[in-house]
Formats: structure tokens, C-alpha cells, sequence
């Protein structure tokens, strides 16, 4: 595991609502201060750091008290964009498309930030953006004549050029183009109206006069000084003044290339950062990140999850052959492998998935196809690079981006050198993997020539994930890098994660509300009810007190069910498994268990729960490798599957402890008895014990058939 984060002095940890800042950070670990309670500090090994971020009551905001998160503060209040209505998020959406088109060409000096140039190249901008939107739409529907985009009237080049400074101005994020949902209290609002002063004042840095440091800092204190003498004649509050140190870190915080290109010029600032035959450069891991699909070069056997595991090679040939696709996630600093995935084909989901493995330890995928070493590359994303792919324009892929807090590149078609480490990886794929095995497909029919890729496919799904894992691991990242200078994956990523440390990966619940598979559950005294499992959490509970009903989103995370995220009021919060029997286990274990006891036990009114630790014992211990291969192949549950599967499989099913809300039912029928703590499935199973009798903890023999001459009640 890696011990040494990437934070900085702008990072923000919240642990049980207080939060702290930044206050000492080495390879020993780190030391945060409390805002509230200076004196306080808390600090942490690196391990323990990643063991903190998994509690349910800690989050760690990246970015902010920088004045770009200032900015997007003052005006937006929403984190996700996945809380915003889908035509809001969809037009954000949009807008931030317009900007990246006018920076990218901006970049190729095809035009400047004056609104006659703007003007003369509007019309291909628009014609890039409506492409990039039109290939987002397409996503998920076969191309068909008929089919109808939606497109929007661009911008005046006026309008466009003010969405560039704020999407500047707000560090890239979306978010800049929302609006608050509610205004601020009187101390947000002192707050949020220093900070646009004062990024007004910083601003003036960027000037081709070149004003020093010191020079803005007296102009600072002078404005602020002029603002308070006219507040205070008509009684207002003065704004909170912010220190020379703070001054001099914003402007320290500013983009390096914006700030050469309004000090020198844009000449100057190409030729300090001008892009090279091998891309943009890094400085430390994950800073910048490269993705993108590829069509492998082996024809492999289609299966699920080792359905032909066992089978001979001629009864293996009698099933479908193709070529799978490959999701690859690059780290340009240290030209390592994050994260891949096999598809059947590119889509958005899949891609998200991919993501989700950034974020990961995957060591034990890496133990799971018997690697030597450690797959432990992984963390928070700074800037993701792609295509112009349709799975990248798509829009739950570029709100996935943004909510995870990265910023989302992608460079015009015909560019390569702007993606080379990604393209250079396939070429190595195909170049020292594919030539090992069998099925190969070669890069074009002359090189191919009569060789039966089809004839001689022999590779499975699951044995395809095992080779390529142990390549990348066991074979790739220890082989010595052209553009490391010699140096191997590995090595770099160990010598610049404890030089310059890793940025840490997002908060457990922060994780869940960006991964998580997408649900929607009703509310109610028990709070929300997941495949038979009751959450609840104290902002359940209020918001219940103040009369919200209906259904409310939530997340699962696939990985752990102790926790869902839930959404309440645009903001996402941590939920409890009220019965701790489920705690550690995944959405797989649980689904075996009660689709195992089902099964078995249906025409049993009472079932001991040693029954359910015995096979969740088994489950763990079964199929384990498994499962964590699976995690880069193909099978995958969606919303739809999952809630399907949920109405099929838990229809009754309750979890909670006895004589609360949680169980879901408080009006029971009167002499019924009710299921111990921790029962978990309610309605079948009891606590181990003698059975022969109410009084025993079991049911009372009743005559389910009554006589003829009998009559039904509601009671029978």
C-alpha cells in the first residue's frame, strides 16, 4: 500500500463535522490542524491515513480553501452534478464543452481572446461542439436514419469568452455554470464577497506590466481598506481582510501557463510549456491521466465467468468467436497501468467502471492471477485525458469526471503526440503480449497473411483478465521504460510517490455517491430498505421529523454493503445496516446466501442463524479469486438487473432489531412472535434454539388446511 499522499494546503479534512486543514505533510505522514480549535492536531502514518478515509464520518474536499473552490462556492453550493436535474446538468454540461473548444483552439493559435477573433471562428467551434455532443447522444442506440440530436444555440463570442474566464476562474469544473439553490447566511455572504474582491485584486497579476507579489498585496489591502470605510457609513459589516500569506498563495495557486502567457506573452508561455513528441509533461503520479479503447489483438472464446473452464480444445472451438475491447487507465508520470477492463463493446458504463478501478488498491486482483508483486498503484485523479470518443462525450461519463474532482481533457482527433503514452501502451500489447498467444489477430492482413486467428481461438474471457493482469503487473511495470530513462514503472512510481507523494483517493462515502450502482428506495420509519437490509442515519431521521416521504436516491457500492449513500436535499450522506449481520460482506455474498437459503429452506418456517454463519462462512471462502478477476471482465449488475433481481429473490425479506422501526412493520398481529436481533431474513430465520413450541422461540403447530365445516378468518 502506498504510504505517502499528495496534499496540500488548500485540502480540507472533515472527520465527525470538524474540519482541519493542512499543517505538516512528509514521508512519515500528516499533520492537520483544526480550524475551529487551533491547538488540536491530528496525525497520521500514511496507512492510517488511507484507513481513515474509509469511515463513513470523514470527508476529504480537495481544493477547498483554494480560491478557485472560492470561487465555485460563491456560485454554486452543489458538490455533484449528479444532484442536479438532468437539463441543468445536461446544459452545464454543454457550456463547458464551449470553453474547452475555445481553449483548445486558443492553444493551436487559431484564435485569440478578443471577440472579433472569437467571432470569426464561432462557426467551427459550434460545428466541434455539436460533434462532441451529437457523439455523446449517440451512446447506448444503435446509429439509425431518423434519429433525432438536440443541439443548442451556441454563444455570442462576448458570452463565450465570460464561460472561459469562469470556467477558469472555478478550476475547470462545471459546476461554475450552476447557480446557488438558496442564498447564503450573512457570514457566507462577508465570506463569498472577500473572496470575489480578492480574486479581482489577484487577478491583477496577470498583467503584461509584471506588478510584483508585494505590489498586489499593498493594492490588496488598500481596496479592502477603501470597501470597509464605505460598508462601515452605512452600517454594514466589514469584510474579514485576508493576510499577505494568504495573498501570496493564491497567486502562487494560479495556472503557471496562464500566468506567462498575460505576464510574456503567448509565445513566451508556448515555448516554456509547449507540448513534446511524448505529451504534456507530469511532475508526480496521477497528476495527469491518459484513457483509452482498444481492440485487442486476439481473437478469444466468448464466456461468462468461466463457463468453458473444463472443456477440451475441439469442444471450446464449437462456441462464439471475437475480439474483446480494452478500457486502459495510464499514468503519465510513471507511465504505470491503473486500471483495465474487458468489454464487449465501448460504452459509458464500462468506462465509469474503469475509473472506479483508478481509485483502487488492486492488489487483490493482482493475488488473484498469481502475481509476484503488488498492484498498488492507485489514488485521486488530477487531470483525465481522453479521446473524443462517444463513451467519453457521453454525459454520465464527463459528470462522473466532475464529481470525482478531476479535470476532463479531450484533444482534437489527429493529435497523438497529445495522448502518446496511451497509444504507445497498446503498441507495446501488441508488440511483446500478443506475439505469446494464441489466436493472434496482427496489426494489419498483410502481416496476418493466412494465419486462422478465428480456427485457433483457444482463450476464455477469464484466462484472457488473468494473462493481461499478470503482463501489466508481473511483466510491464517491472521492464525498464524508454521514457523513464531506464527506469521501470515500478521503480518510479515507488521513487515519486515518496518524493512528491500521491494525490489520496476519494472519501468512502464520496466513492459510493460517484461509483455506486444507482438506485432509488422509499423513505420511512425504518428508513430505507436494500434487498432486505434497513439503513438509517441521523439525516434519515431528521428529515423524516420534518414530513419527507416518497423515494430518494441512493448508491450501493457492490464491493460492501455495511454502507449505502443516500441523497437528501442535493447532498449525500452515509447510511448504517442497522443489522450488523451483513457488515463486511459484498452484494455478491449476499446474493448467494439468501438465494441459497431460499432454495433450501422455503418449506421451513424457522432456520437457526448458525445456518447463516456456516454459509457465509462458505461463500467467503468459495470463489474468492474469482470474484476479484471479476472485477476487470465483463459481468456487471445494473439498476435495472439489480432491481428486478431484488423483487424476485427478496419479496418479505426484513432486517433490523427487535421492536424498532427498523424492521418495517411495528403494527404486528398481536401473539405473533416477532424475529430476534440481528434475525437476518425476518420472516424465516430465528436465533439458534429449541424449536418445538412458542414458548421455545419457535411456531406453534397450527392446522394450515381447517375442516370443511370450519370457516377462514383474516386471523387464519
Amino acid at each position: 500500500m502506498t504510504g505517502h499522499f499528495r496534499v496540500s494546503g488548500t485540502d480540507c479534512l472533515e472527520v465527525a463535522g470538524a474540519k482541519h486543514r493542512l499543517l505538516q505533510s512528509d514521508r512519515s505522514g500528516l499533520i492537520w490542524n483544526r480550524l475551529d480549535n487551533p491547538s488540536m492536531c491530528l496525525s497520521f502514518t500514511g496507512d492510517e491515513f488511507m484507513q481513515l478515509l474509509s469511515r463513513p464520518d470523514v470527508r476529504l474536499k480537495r481544493g477547498e480553501f483554494s480560491d478557485k473552490s472560492a470561487f465555485r462556492r460563491n456560485r454554486c453550493d452543489l458538490e455533484y452534478l449528479q444532484s442536479v436535474a438532468p437539463e441543468k446538468r445536461a446544459k452545464a454540461l454543454w457550456q463547458t464543452a464551449c470553453a474547452c473548444a475555445f481553449l483548445e483552439a486558443e492553444s493551436r493559435v487559431e484564435t485569440t481572446r478578443s471577440e472579433k477573433a472569437v467571432q470569426r471562428i464561432l462557426p467551427v467551434l459550434e460545428e466541434r461542439v455539436n460533434l462532441i455532443e451529437e457523439s455523446g447522444q449517440d451512446v447506448g442506440r444503435s446509429k439509425r436514419a431518423g434519429h433525432v440530436f438536440k443541439r443548442r444555440r451556441f454563444p455570442s463570442a462576448r458570452w463565450l469568452l465570460q464561460w472561459v474566464r469562469m470556467y477558469e476562474a472555478g478550476g475547470h469544473s462545471p459546476l461554475v455554470f450552476l447557480r446557488k439553490r438558496r442564498p447564503d447566511t450573512s457570514v457566507n455572504k462577508l465570506i463569498g464577497e472577500a473572496e470575489s474582491i480578492l480574486a479581482e485584486c489577484v487577478a491583477k497579476y496577470l498583467d503584461r506590466n509584471e506588478p510584483t507579489q508585494e505590489q498586489i498585496i499593498e493594492d490588496t489591502g488598500e481596496r479592502f481598506a477603501e470597501i470597509n470605510a464605505g460598508r462601515a457609513e452605512v452600517g454594514k459589516l466589514a469584510l474579514p481582510v485576508r493576510s499577505a500569506s494568504t495573498i501570496r498563495r493564491r497567486i502562487k495557486a494560479l495556472d503557471p501557463f496562464e500566468v506567462v502567457a498575460q505576464r510574456k506573452g503567448i509565445d513566451a508561455a508556448r515555448r516554456k510549456f509547449g507540448f513534446y513528441e511524448d505529451g504534456l509533461k507530469a511532475d508526480y503520479p496521477l497528476q495527469r491521466v491518459e484513457m483509452d479503447e482498444w481492440q485487442i489483438d486476439i481473437c478469444s472464446l466468448f464466456d461468462e465467468s468461466g463457463a468453458l473452464e473444463g472443456l477440451s480444445v475441439e469442444e471450446r472451438t464449437k462456441f462464439e468467436v471475437g475480439r474483446r475491447w480494452l478500457y486502459v487507465v495510464l499514468d503519465c508520470a510513471t507511465r504505470c497501468v491503473l486500471a483495465f477492463r474487458i468489454v464487449a463493446t465501448p460504452n459509458a458504463d464500462d468506462a465509469i467502471r474503469t475509473l472506479k478501478l483508478v481509485t483502487e488498491d488492486k492488489t487483490p486482483i493482482a493475488e488473484a492471477a498469481g502475481c509476484e508483486s503488488r498492484w498498488e498503484q492507485f489514488g485521486g485523479i488530477g487531470i483525465l485525458v481522453t479521446d473524443q470518443g462517444s463513451a467519453f462525450a457521453a454525459e454520465k461519463f464527463r459528470m462522473t469526471v466532475a464529481d470525482l474532482g478531476a479535470t476532463y481533457e479531450a484533444p482534437p482527433a489527429g493529435v497523438p503526440k497529445l495522448r502518446a503514452r496511451i497509444e504507445r501502451i497498446f503498441r507495446t500489447f501488441g508488440q511483446r503480449l500478443a506475439p505469446m498467444l494464441i489466436g493472434r489477430t496482427f496489426g494489419n492482413p498483410v502481416e496476418r497473411g493466412d494465419y486462422p486467428s478465428e480456427r485457433w481461438a483457444a482463450l476464455t474471457d477469464g484466462e484472457l483478465a488473468q494473462i493481461l493482469t499478470l503482463f501489466i503487473v508481473d511483466i510491464y511495470h517491472n521492464t525498464p521504460h524508454a521514457g523513464l530513462q531506464g527506469e521501470t514503472p515500478a521503480n518510479a512510481w515507488k521513487r515519486l510517490s515518496s518524493e512528491q507523494g500521491v494525490t489520496p483517493p476519494p472519501d468512502a462515502n464520496h466513492h459510493r455517491a460517484v461509483f455506486g450502482i444507482p438506485l432509488s428506495r422509499k423513505i420511512g420509519r425504518h428508513g430505507i430498505r436494500f434487498f432486505g437490509i434497513n439503513y438509517t442515519c441521523p439525516q434519515m431521521q431528521d428529515a423524516l421529523l420534518r414530513g419527507a416521504s416518497g423515494n430518494i436516491p441512493i448508491r450501493v457500492d457492490p464491493e460492501d454493503i455495511t454502507y449505502v449513500s443516500v441523497c437528501l436535499g442535493h447532498e449525500w450522506f452515509t447510511a448504517e445496516a442497522v443489522s450488523r449481520s451483513v457488515w463486511g460482506l459484498s452484494l455478491d455474498e449476499w446474493r448467494t446466501i439468501v438465494r441459497d437459503l431460499r432454495t433450501r429452506f422455503k418449506d421451513e418456517a424457522i432456520l437457526s442463524e448458525k445456518v447463516i454463519r456456516a454459509a457465509r462462512k462458505k461463500i467467503r471462502a468459495i470463489d474468492a479469486r474469482a470474484r476479484q478477476l471479476r472485477r476487470i471482465q465483463l459481468p456487471h449488475l445494473t439498476s435495472e438487473q439489480l432491481d428486478r433481481e431484488e423483487r424476485q429473490l427478496c419479496l418479505g425479506l426484513k432486517v433490523g432489531p427487535d421492536g424498532s422501526a427498523a424492521t418495517g412493520d411495528l403494527e404486528w398481529p398481536k401473539g405473533r412472535k416477532r424475529p430476534d436481533p440481528d434475525d437476518l431474513l425476518g420472516d424465516v430465520i430465528t436465533p439458534d434454539g429449541p424449536t418445538s413450541g412458542p414458548d421455545a422461540g419457535g411456531i406453534a403447530d397450527v392446522d394450515l388446511f381447517p375442516g370443511e365445516n370450519e370457516e377462514w378468518t383474516f386471523d387464519d
